[in-house]
């Protein structure tokens, strides 16, 4: 159904005040202030300088796949003669774009599954404004355009589900999930999702090239990456946690071993002191750590929420009596809730049609991107490894669950759902409107701290980084 003149308002109304929001923050959120920032600078600067592509061991963030490093460095070289200001928000420009790109995206695969205008609204605010998509779009790094990519290959993949024998939706899925897959590791998340059409009874000469279409694109465009992985490093997927100077500063987050328990449940008390440094009492030194975060699905929420770590909401504002961070996760839990009630009704429905379910492909995502959180915090015990940006590539297809489930439910249901939803992203937006409730965070404690780090790595260019970051 198209939609009515009021609804076209409403939307781009939404969009409007995202897009004034957004490019508030790229101008106004100082330097430095995302997950790495100068290690993903210091890649980038690297390729800029040197005109190569760094060995995925040889820096901070090299093991990373290379698409956005590649484009930053383009800027960086197009700009680098600019005010470091300019700069730093050209560099933050994709990812914010992605992030727009993403509800977009959100918005459209919620009407192409058959949810009302409202659900799908509701649901693209909170895309818009989750705090995790929204400090992703302001820092330096690939998780926004990873996630921007997986969210383009939706539209075709949905498609590719209801007619698997479509050779255009094949090739458009493997493209974006092959872009998605040369950004971020997490983009595979997608790419093996785009089986699932392919993988029901009834093969025919038409589903094998829709099948080897796909399949071919996506490895097109990501295969060389991960083939040069295996030849330089053994494994394709290489990370360097384990290797120092980043092993030390993992350790400092370290409370202790994994345990299955710290799966099994959601802790009241990481909802309530949202941030690994939120304590009882003095939580002034940011060498204090919330004990209650070592429950991975409590940080989890905290860190999709809220500013867990305290990169854009300075440490002093981590303590008793600045309520932002609670009300946050408390009106969070509910479009989270409603998603995962979502989920749940998708994966049946998948189960029980054999993988025909419309939604078939969007639960194979949660499934795939769950199961690899849940292996990679197990593999990794440090606080910083549960971030819920590791998760935004599940950020469309949850907003489909969202509208879904929203759509499901009674009447009054439905509109207590609705506000308490657009309250949260409403909510989210103001805390992260950058200045308007906290002070900025100050970046001349991390420059010095990233200046010695980039010493520790001679030739990775972070120092250097900095230097050119910080005005």
């Amino acid at each position: 159904m198209r939609a009515t003149g009021p609804q076209r308002a409403a939307l781009a109304g939404l969009f409007g005040f995202a897009a004034l929001q957004c490019a508030w923050n790229l101008w106004q959120v100082p330097a430095l202030t995302g997950y790495d920032d100068p290690a993903h600078a210091g890649y980038a600067l690297t390729w800029a300088l040197e005109q190569r592509w760094p060995h995925p061991m040889e820096g901070w963030s090299t093991f990373h796949p290379p698409l956005w490093y590649w484009i930053a460095s383009r800027i960086w070289r197009l700009l680098d003669a600019a005010d470091a200001q300019l700069l730093m928000l050209a560099l933050r420009l994709p990812g914010a774009l992605a992030i727009l790109a993403l509800a977009g995206l959100c918005f459209a695969a919620c009407r192409r599954v058959g949810t009302s205008f409202g659900s799908a609204w509701v649901a693209t605010a909170v895309a818009l404004f989750l705090p995790a998509a929204q400090m992703a779009g302001a820092m330096l790094g690939n998780e926004a355009l990873a996630a921007g990519f997986a969210a383009a290959a939706l539209l075709p993949l949905l498609a590719l589900q209801r007619e698997p024998e479509r050779l255009g939706s094949a090739a458009a899925a493997g493209l974006f999930a092959g872009l998605a897959l040369a950004t971020k590791y997490s983009g595979a998340f997608a790419a093996l999702a785009c089986a699932v059409p392919f993988l029901r009874p009834g093969w025919n000469a038409r589903r094998l090239r829709a099948a080897a279409a796909a399949g071919l694109v996506a490895s097109a465009v990501a295969g060389p990456i991960y083939a040069r992985n295996w030849l330089l490093t053994g494994t394709p997927f290489p990370i360097l946690r384990e290797h120092e100077p980043t092993a030390s500063q993992e350790a400092r987050n370290v409370l202790r071993p994994r345990r299955v328990a710290d799966y099994l449940w959601i802790d009241p008390a990481a909802l309530r002191r949202p941030s690994i440094y939120h304590v009882a009492g003095d939580a002034s030194s940011e060498l204090r750590r919330n004990p209650a975060m070592t429950n991975v699905f409590g940080l989890a929420l905290a860190s999709s929420w809220y500013d867990a770590f305290a990169h854009r909401i300075p440490t002093p504002y981590h303590r008793d009596g600045v309520w932002s961070g609670q009300l946050l996760v408390a009106l969070g839990l509910v479009p989270t809730g409603l998603a995962l009630f979502g989920l749940a009704r998708a994966a049946r429905a998948a189960f029980a049609s054999r993988l025909r379910s419309e939604t078939a492909p969007l639960a194979a995502i949660w499934g795939l991107g769950l199961a690899g959180f849940v292996g990679f915090t197990a593999w990794a015990p440090s606080l910083v490894a549960v971030k819920g940006s590791y998760l935004l590539p599940l950020l469309p297809a949850g907003c489909v669950f969202l509208a879904q489930t929203c759509d499901w439910l009674r009447p009054d249901l439905r509109r207590l759902a609705h506000g308490v939803s657009t309250a949260a992203a409403l909510a989210a937006a103001l805390v992260f409107w950058e200045g308007l409730l906290f002070e900025p965070q100050p970046v001349e404690k991390m420059a010095r701290t990233w200046r010695v780090l980039g010493a520790a790595l001679p030739g990775s260019h972070i120092a250097e980084s900095v230097d050119r970051l910080v005005p």
